[in-house]
């Protein structure tokens, strides 16, 4: 280990033993365990610890609240700024260099929900669903009420299947905006949907994380698509898809083919973005008439 990876840990240590003074003697007790067990798997000691290391005198805990917590206004105001930029770039479909936007905003204000809800948006355009679910739920850490990031929630986890969750997170959504009629039509969408999945014959459901309606889309027509048919006659020469293709054969293993099915998906959506977006779209045409509320949203118009 470094001996910046034990500056580290020392930092930590150090917030970990302000704390023991602080707490009552239960709590103090555990604490100190757990600074014994970190010094123990790190192979941390007081005759190492160099005094004149100038990592070694860095709070980490003021570090964060300096960095995360009350961040500047120049920096509040660059990061608006490439939110600002991620909005557009959605308008223009270009969700991959939205993702980058959001992401350098986050990077210089990280407790901003809206960034992590608009970045879900963008997520869920390429059709990454769970990164979208994980946007959310950042959203809802900084900001429990924050209507849009729960409507947001539920559409992920109803293109993933994942319909009981859809609907608990337009539940808390209607709960803090009981008027929304987009919440209410989507949760009725969803509602039906649960019903259809848990009637249905076992088996015959797509797995989780798959788009609704792929089992009903015209195949054939697809193929005769001459844009889909080049792409996928340049995919099949690339090695690396070649190399994907040969590991399918011998999966024994559920979650490992579904896991390569995931990878020539996103391979194909970086290959042609506006082609694949026009076959996800069919795909949603033909799974039901759930709302897709995706726009960016500006600082100042999300709902208190």
């Amino acid at each position: 280990m470094s001996n910046i990876e034990k500056s580290f840990v020392r930092g930590f240590i150090k917030f970990l033993n302000k704390q023991i003074q602080e707490k009552n003697s239960e709590s103090a007790e555990s604490l100190e365990v757990a600074v014994q067990c970190l010094e123990s798997c790190f192979e941390l000691n007081q005759q190492d610890e160099d005094s004149n290391n100038p990592l070694n005198n860095v709070d980490l805990f003021d570090l964060f609240i300096n960095s995360y917590v009350n961040v500047n206004p120049e920096r509040k105001a660059d990061a608006e700024n490439l939110k600002n930029e991620g909005n557009r770039l959605m308008k223009e479909e270009k969700y991959n260099e939205a993702l980058v936007a959001y992401g350098r905003a986050i990077a210089l204000d990280a407790s901003n929900p809206i960034y992590y809800c608009n970045r879900a948006a963008a997520y869920s355009r390429i059709g990454d669903f769970q990164k979208a679910v994980d946007d959310c739920k950042q959203a809802i850490r900084y900001d429990p009420n924050y209507g849009k990031a729960y409507g947001r929630l539920g559409l992920a986890y109803s293109k993933m299947q994942r319909h009981q969750e859809a609907i608990e997170a337009y539940k808390n959504a209607l709960r803090i905006e009981p008027d929304n009629q987009d919440y209410k039509n989507n949760m009725e969408v969803t509602q039906q949907r649960l019903e259809e999945q848990q009637s249905a014959p076992s088996g015959s459901e797509m797995p989780s994380g798959f788009p609704p309606g792929l089992g009903n889309i015209d195949f054939a027509a697809a193929l005769n698509n001459p844009a889909l048919v080049n792409m996928a006659t340049r995919m099949m020469s690339d090695p690396n898809i070649q190399s994907m293709l040969g590991q399918l054969s011998g999966m024994q293993n559920v979650d490992a083919l579904l896991e390569t099915g995931r990878q020539l998906a996103m391979q194909m959506s970086n290959e042609n973005p506006e082609l694949f977006a026009q076959i996800r779209q069919q795909m949603e045409a033909q799974g039901g008439t759930e709302g897709n509320d995706q726009n960016p949203e500006n600082e100042g118009e999300k709902k208190p």
